[in-house]
């Protein structure tokens, strides 16, 4: 065995030792939850599941496959995520060394290998692995095809189709990356053959990925066209550009806080800029062009996946996954050729002796010590531990009393409670709200939350809170505000990343369905209205109510003043908080905000001043007295 095949098969043991290091020391979290309950179904249930889910069925069928085999639990469920990011590093050392030599083939498999990012998500249950490893199986099929010709020439081209296919059936963002591959295989060919065969081999490629898709794409479609998991609104640019640059290079924020990878950020930033200057020269590049291959697969799945994002703001990093692939090429090929020595420097450093070398290395070291800081918080840190569901069920389980109910807020996080605690348990539990799959416009206010609180209590005689994307369900908090205020607390102890709350309720309890202290009623422009005020020894309880559907952001400006006219307490917000804009309401809900008054006096005058944002247009304004009794 020569040294180089030694050493990658002592790269390929450690990728296999970090993908199933402490692979089920973790929770299941609700991702994974939904992966345990869609790759149980039956077939047929799992297409039309996966029709209305916004995931392709292909995962879920290779997982239900290997279910069956094996007993389930948090390791069986995420052993295929860690056999296909063990396939994913030898795929690019494949690439690597076609693209350069196997020098660069080795290095990129070491940068695969020790990825923060690419380890978490070989240890998650979820599709992500699986596609990586199909866009660079069709990658490969493609930079193969350059320098093949006859059957080998034809089977790169259904290899290419097979892979293409069975990633669109993985992820519905593998066509950005077929588009890149596409375009890529298409210069290629305008440039080196020209020829009739392999047009028609380019054309067939994408003519059967194509075919092959139609079964599936009236679904795809049709999720696009009504899914309502994501805000209106515009997306950050600039912040997600930065999003992608520290997650594609440390992991974060998997793995490390944002705030420690944006120091690493603008070093690795230089470090890719060198490395393309590096792989852009030298006969085989010219043949092959890897720079042309990496900077369509890094760059355009980026740019078509934020543009077609500008407009939902909720956005995340592992959205643009399919392009990290093209990074580990770029840094296992960019530090290969600066340590041979064949990089194109810019002319003022090329006369400098032994300049390549070094800025090898320490490129290298800025690839491996970020990678390894990242992997000793995914390993040994809490701070950085998926959300706690697996703890907080078992806290429930042990301590809970027969006649008490689990009440899920969201209700969508079913999936990972039903795989810990099954209905065959016999523990009741309730959605809140009833959904399956995550609605943002699904918001709950006070009536409907005070009503669904008087149908548990008349049914039971406590209660155990989950709270999970609350801050979508429930951005006002009604539901621990009619509980805190209504209900008897008893301690639990807190999980990570998972709101857990045990209520009694009193004998006899009545949630109130409308709020306390209520006025006539203030309108601000037919768009909202002050429906509540309830001053306390603390502060002021405001309870705000829709008057219409797709309000625009409007903010109020408030001042509480003493009996003297001295200033207690003044500000500019959102009515209900930041996280809750009014463009978020829903017609006819009432909804709380408790404004924190520490020197508040037995009297006082509240002014308050509805204005859109961010134009300041004035919607109306209104003062009235308040007196705190007691």
């Amino acid at each position: 065995m020569t040294g180089r095949r030694l050493t990658l098969l002592l790269i390929l043991l450690l990728a296999f030792v970090l993908r199933v290091h402490e692979i089920d020391a973790q929770s299941l979290w609700y991702d994974e939850g939904v992966t345990a309950q869609v790759a149980r179904l039956g077939v047929g249930e799992l297409a039309r599941w996966t029709a209305d889910d916004i995931q392709p069925p292909l995962y879920y069928l290779l997982v239900g496959g290997w279910l069956r085999f094996v007993p389930f639990g948090e390791l069986t469920l995420r052993l295929p995520s860690a056999f296909f990011g063990l396939l994913l590093v030898p795929l690019l050392w494949a690439l690597g060394r076609r693209l350069w030599d196997e020098g660069a083939g080795l290095l990129t498999a070491l940068v695969a290998t020790v990825s923060p990012l690419m380890v978490y998500y070989a240890q998650e249950a979820r599709m992500y692995t699986l596609l990586l490893m199909w866009v660079s199986l069709a990658a490969l099929a493609a930079v193969r095809w350059q320098v093949v010709r006859g059957r080998r020439a034809w089977a790169a081209t259904f290899l290419y189709a097979l892979a293409g296919l069975a990633a669109m059936y993985t992820h519905y963002f593998a066509g950005f990356a077929l588009l890149a591959l596409a375009l890529y295989w298409l210069i290629m060919w305008w440039l080196n053959r020209r020829d009739g065969r392999g047009f028609v081999q380019w054309l067939l490629a994408h003519v059967l990925i194509g075919v092959g898709y139609l079964p599936w794409l009236p679904a795809m479609l049709h999720r696009f066209a009504v899914d309502r998991s994501y805000w209106s609104g515009t997306l950050k640019l600039g912040e997600a550009l930065v999003d992608v640059g520290i997650n594609f290079t440390t992991g974060a924020t998997e793995v490390m806080l944002e705030k420690d990878a944006q120091v690493w950020l603008p070093w690795l930033g230089l470090a890719t800029l060198l490395w393309m200057v590096a792989v852009g020269g030298g006969r085989r590049s010219r043949r092959q062009r890897p720079l042309l291959l990496l900077a369509l697969w890094l760059f355009l799945p980026v740019a078509m996946i934020l543009v077609l994002a500008y407009r939902t703001p909720k956005f995340n990093a592992r959205y643009l996954m399919i392009s990290w692939p093209a990074w580990a090429l770029l840094a296992g090929g960019g530090i290969n050729r600066l340590w041979q020595r064949r990089a194109h420097l810019p002319a003022a450093a090329a006369h400098l002796p032994g300049i390549a070398r070094p800025l090898a290395f320490f490129s290298l070291m800025l690839v491996l010590v970020p990678a390894t800081l990242g992997l000793r918080n995914w390993f040994y840190d809490d701070n950085f531990a998926k959300s706690a569901w697996r703890e907080a069920i078992t806290e429930m389980y042990r301590h809970r009393q027969e006649d008490e109910v689990a009440l899920l807020v969201s209700g969508h996080a079913y999936p990972v409670f039903d795989t810990y605690l099954p209905p065959r348990f016999g523990v009741p539990r309730v959605r809140l709200p009833e959904m399956e799959i995550l609605d943002v416009t699904q918001v709950l206010g006070w009536e409907e939350t005070a009503d669904a609180l008087n149908r548990l209590a008349g049914q039971y005689g406590g209660l155990w809170l989950f709270r999970w994307q609350d801050e979508v369900a429930d951005p006002a908090q009604v539901t621990r505000i009619l509980l805190e205020r209504w209900a008897d607390s008893q301690p639990t102890p807190s999980f990570a990343y998972i709101g857990l709350d045990h209520y009694r309720f009193r004998p006899g309890v009545r949630f109130p369905s409308r709020p306390p202290f209520l006025l006539h009623g203030q309108d601000f422009a037919d768009l909202l209205r002050l429906v509540g005020i309830e001053p306390t020894a603390t502060g002021i309880w405001l309870y705000w109510q829709a008057l219409a559907q797709n309000l625009p952001d409007l903010h109020v400006a408030l001042r509480l003043r003493d009996a003297r006219g001295q200033v207690l307490w003044q500000g500019d917000m959102r009515p209900v908080g930041y996280d809750f804009p009014t463009t978020r309401w829903q017609k006819g809900e009432t909804y709380p905000v408790f404004i924190e008054v520490p020197e508040i006096s037995r009297a006082a005058r509240l002014s308050l001043q509805v204005y859109r944002a961010p134009g300041e247009q004035m919607v109306g304004q209104y003062e009235l007295d308040v007196r705190v009794e007691g």
